[in-house]
């Protein structure tokens, strides 16, 4: 039995069902190339229909990259100016509001995101906060909780936010949901080895019975916990 069968089957008592719902499940997460895509499709759609340049100040601005770059003493005046830069563009490419886009920045800094691939991270961050229909700090929370908690050389951010992706599209849940949740079970999970693609399709297929996120996580958390 797989660790997601085994998971479910604690949780639910019973095995009915699991093994054909794993069958589908697992080939959809097998195919995670396909579905990631598809939902980078999504996010590109409604980028373009968001499409629009941020309206805040350059005071406003400014105020708000200061406290970015003090999560980054002895930065340059060149590197400040291309981090702002950078802000201003990523904005404008995704359809984001810089007044999203900077704490979001600042988030992800703090959470560990080294600031030479910061802005590919936010892209990503972007791009599932738009398929997921969330916030960006909400996005930029969920992917770096579980690239944390994991482990950056078992899970890339970009694997993370695709995975999380695909438990929404084949779970009742969002992003914004999943997100907030995942506190309660990703420690425990990386620290008995097992893959957060496993807590992903457990808590989609949980979540696709009608379970709430935060029950189905704190249900695979005490599931986890008899193995």
């Amino acid at each position: 039995m797989t660790a997601t069968a085994d998971l479910l089957v604690r949780v639910s008592g019973n095995t009915r069902d699991v093994d054909s719902k794993l069958g589908r499940l697992g080939s959809k997460l097998g195919g995670l190339g396909k579905v990631a895509a598809a939902g980078a499709g999504v996010a590109a759609v409604a980028v373009g229909a968001l499409a629009v340049k941020s309206v805040m100040s350059f005071a406003t601005v400014d105020k708000g990259m200061r406290e970015v770059f003090t999560l980054m003493p002895g930065i340059s005046a060149d590197a400040m100016s291309k981090m702002t830069d950078d802000v201003i563009g990523l904005s404008t490419k995704m359809g984001v509001a810089t007044d999203q886009v900077i704490p979001a920045l600042y988030q992800a800094i703090s959470a560990g995101v080294p600031p030479d691939n910061v802005f590919t991270f936010m892209e990503t961050a972007t791009k599932a906060s738009i398929g997921g229909v969330t916030d960006l700090e909400t996005a930029v929370d969920g992917i770096t909780s579980v690239v944390n908690a994991f482990g950056k050389e078992n899970i890339p951010a970009a694997e993370a936010s695709d995975i999380m992706f695909t438990a929404v599209k084949l779970g009742k849940t969002d992003l914004g949901q999943l997100s907030k949740s995942l506190f309660q079970v990703n420690p425990i999970a990386a620290a008995l080895g097992v893959k957060f693609g496993d807590v992903a399709a457990s808590l989609a297929v949980l979540t696709a019975q009608g379970v709430p996120t935060s029950v189905a996580a704190v249900q695979v958390k005490g599931a986890l916990a008899e193995l």
